[in-house]
């Protein structure tokens, strides 16, 4: 039988047990997949992105950056004037996230630790808007509609550098309507509906033709051989 003092000793040492095994579970820290933990205290900075780490309490911290994709409307406040003057609202989707190099979730963290989801949302906004309208500005609205892709390209080839300095990039940039007040695009589809009829009917002009001249040469042959 054991006597009280080495009881006594097996209780404490009980006890110190069970505060280390809580004070480990209570300092190390996970990250789930979709987010990146920035640990920030007396020995610098280190970046922990799907998995765990030790934070030390008192002499360090940990904050966590959003690593998902967020979808930016992007739309102007007022119509963008174009090259030839005409005023063009346009309206987009985007797609942006952190990049996910250690380097990238720093700089990331310096400019959005902080800040919610929309205040980042409205900084990437401001960024591809800013793009937009000078792009659109140096555009025909012809141009614009004819070739979408190579607008939308410029776009994200432009806008690209600049989120880097934030850390963020691009995933997908994509229009969604292209509109005017002043009835320019209603007027450009009903001339190339005309355009189009015009050509049409000069089509069907040239086949009748075509046909009726087969016709002639058919006839005059029949006649050749009969006589």
């Amino acid at each position: 039988m054991l006597d009280p003092l080495t009881i006594g000793i097996i209780c404490a040492l009980c006890v110190v047990g069970l505060f280390v095994i809580g004070m480990a579970i209570s300092v190390y820290q996970k990250c789930p997949p979709n987010q990146a933990m920035i640990v920030f205290g007396f020995n610098g900075s280190r970046v922990i992105k799907g998995g765990g780490s030790p934070v030390w309490p008192l002499i360090e911290q940990k904050a966590y950056l959003s690593m998902e994709i967020m979808t930016i409307d992007v739309k102007s406040s007022a119509p963008i004037i174009t090259k030839t003057g005409v005023p063009i609202t346009v309206e987009g989707v985007a797609q942006v996230k952190v990049m996910g190099d250690e380097e990238s979730i720093k700089t990331a963290a310096e400019q959005f630790l902080g800040k919610s989801d929309k205040e980042v949302a409205s900084i990437a906004h401001e960024t591809l808007m800013g793009h937009l309208r000078g792009i659109l500005g140096t555009m025909e609205v012809e141009q614009l509609i004819q070739n979408i892709d190579v607008f939308t390209t410029k776009v994200q080839e432009h806008s690209i550098p600049d989120l880097q300095k934030m850390g963020m990039t691009i995933v997908s940039f994509t229009i969604k309507e292209i509109r005017d007040d002043v009835g320019y695009l209603d007027q450009l589809g009903r001339k190339r509906t005309a355009e189009a009829k015009q050509s049409a009917d000069i089509g069907v002009a040239e086949a009748t033709k075509c046909t009726e001249q087969s016709k002639a040469d058919a006839m005059r042959q029949t006649q050749v051989a009969q006589a």
